[in-house]
């Protein structure tokens, strides 16, 4: 019954200890909760601050690029036909006071009657073998010849004049896709119109933003022009914001009629990137903003990944030490009620073995042993194994207490109790149900014949001397009645009152004999041995022989 006590009570420290463990756990979270939100809402109001300066940037160059092709038409409608240089002192002008434009150009549209004139007067600005064509940027990226139509819309100025950009007069807008869509926009009506992000012939990223002028003049003094058009060439980089987070990732695009296009007109990546752990446990900051106000519509993507060393060390120190402290305290409140409940099941294994175990000897008590003879027989029952049940006695115990007082009796019963004890098996009990009597459990011994030599081995280490104080060595004797289950009957009281009855019949008549107890013919056996005999003892032997054990015998009843 103690070892089943036990394991009760562990089994229910387990769950408050985890339960408390998982509160710790939920405020540990909650404290480095509160320190990511806030470093979540500084660096989310910085982010959208430097965003917000970024696309505001941004808009100003866009809205620059529709007033510079404004001031350009303007400038070409109220010249009416310009010179090429008075176009070029215009565009260098432009280009010193805007970097971020890439180039100045003009377009005309040139019916097919005039294209030879138009032809021979590019081959004269820009070279012999000029003509008008076009660029296949689907088709290996080279030049090719256009074929007879009504109209054709060639580039008739660019500035700057380098040798990368030579070719790219006689350029027909209306053979390349892309430039087509544009300028179909912007021969419709008044306004300006973009194209989307395409490769220079020079190679950079970049797009075109046209308008149709008032005028019809031909830059290069060819009759018969219909219309002419003002064109900014916008390099991509040229979009970059000046000033840039590191740890921001920037990318621009044109919207179209379908949504955002590609290519992006710059794609930039955090300069200082976060690791795996942050993208994983932290959260990422996205914005996307539109201006669809110019000519120009784009869309500016700004994210930024959230990192560790964003969290100022000031709340995470406290939250850490928050985190801390309440640790300590829990594990010195589970120290203590550790130890409560140790000293409760402490308390409470001495209660359970004070009220099933005599507190003289050590031994099972009455109230213990019928248990585990109840088992016994239950056990007999159930797989047909017997047992034996001794009844043993003290011959003449009272004389002890008697002459020698009560302290010697009880080291007396000790010292019987530990030999009784030794003398049988780990699977036997040895019990004491009152002053100077005991009883034994054999389980597994159903036969007489095994049963006498175990009662004969227990009364002799009961019949050895006993050493007290002062020398004092007493041989003490005891009476021993058996019963036998199933020869006996099956019932625990039954067969200990059969042991108790041969055992104190035998006592009486002194002497061994055979009785019928019971209408079933139960067998009784007991044995009586010598009387009790004192034995003084000099200090460093006896001064007579410790001995005088009468004879020992056990007989069976009929």
């Amino acid at each position: 019954m103690d070892s089943e006590e036990r394991p009760q009570l562990r089994r229910g420290d387990n769950p408050l200890y985890a339960v408390l463990l998982l509160a710790w756990v939920l405020f540990g979270v909650s404290l480095f909760a509160l320190v990511l939100r806030g470093a979540w809402e500084e660096v989310r109001a910085e982010f959208q601050a430097e965003a917000e300066a970024d696309i505001e940037l941004l808009r100003d160059r866009l809205r620059t690029n529709d007033a510079l092709l404004s001031g350009f038409g303007a400038f070409l409608d109220a010249l009416g036909a310009p010179t090429r240089e008075q176009i070029a002192g215009y565009a260098s002008r432009v280009l010193v006071e805007h970097p971020h434009i890439y180039m100045l150009e003009v377009v005309e549209k040139v019916p097919a009657r005039a294209r030879d004139d138009f032809e021979q007067a590019l081959a004269a600005q820009a070279g012999p073998g000029a003509r008008i064509r076009s660029f296949a940027y689907q088709d290996g990226l080279r030049w090719q010849p256009v074929g007879e139509k009504a109209a054709y819309f060639p580039i008739s100025f660019r500035w700057p004049e380098t040798p990368e950009s030579l070719p790219v007069l006689g350029l027909d807008f209306d053979s390349v896709p892309h430039l087509r869509d544009a300028l179909r926009r912007a021969e419709a009506g008044h306004g300006a119109a973009s194209t989307r992000p395409f490769a220079l012939i020079e190679g950079p990223l970049a797009y075109v933003v046209m308008r149709r002028t008032d005028t019809v003049h031909s830059i290069l003094r060819v009759a018969g022009a219909e219309q002419r058009y003002a064109l900014l060439v916008v390099k991509a980089d040229a979009m970059v914001p000046g000033r840039r987070n590191p740890r921001t990732a920037h990318v621009l695009r044109m919207l179209g009629e379908t949504g955002p296009q590609d290519p992006p007109l710059y794609a930039i990546l955090a300069a200082r990137p976060a690791s795996a752990l942050e993208r994983r446990l932290l959260p990422q900051f996205t914005l996307n903003v539109e201006d669809v106000s110019t000519s120009q519509p784009v869309r500016l993507s700004v994210t930024r990944q959230l990192r560790f060393r964003d969290i100022r060390s000031e709340p995470l120190l406290l939250a850490i030490g928050l985190a801390l402290s309440t640790l300590a305290v829990l594990v010195l409140y589970l120290r203590r009620h550790r130890a409560a409940v140790a000293r409760e099941r402490e308390r409470l294994e001495h209660a359970t073995h004070s009220a099933l175990h005599d507190p003289l000897t050590g031994l099972p008590n009455r109230r213990l042993f019928h248990d585990r003879v109840g088992r016994a027989s239950a056990c007999w029952r159930r797989t047909g194994e017997g047992f034996a049940l001794f009844f043993v006695d003290l011959d003449r115990f009272k004389d002890v207490n008697d002459s020698y007082g009560h302290d010697v009796g009880d080291a007396v019963l000790g010292t019987v109790a530990a030999r009784m004890r030794d003398s049988v098996r780990e699977t036997d009990t040895v019990a004491r149900i009152a002053g100077d009597e005991f009883v034994v459990l054999l389980p597994g011994v159903s036969e007489l014949a095994t049963a006498e030599p175990l009662a004969e081995k227990l009364l002799r280490a009961v019949g050895q001397p006993v050493e007290l104080r002062d020398g004092l060595v007493l041989e003490i004797t005891a009476s021993l009645g058996l019963s036998v289950c199933p020869e006996h009957g099956s019932e625990p009281e039954e067969l200990i009152r059969h042991a108790d009855a041969a055992m104190y019949g035998e006592k009486r008549a002194g002497r061994i004999r055979s009785e019928d107890a019971s209408s079933a013919a139960a067998e009784r056996a007991t044995v009586r041995a010598p009387r009790l005999r004192v034995v003084r003892k000099l200090v460093r032997g006896h001064n007579g022989p410790v001995s005088g054990g009468g004879r020992k015998k056990v007989a069976r009843g009929a």
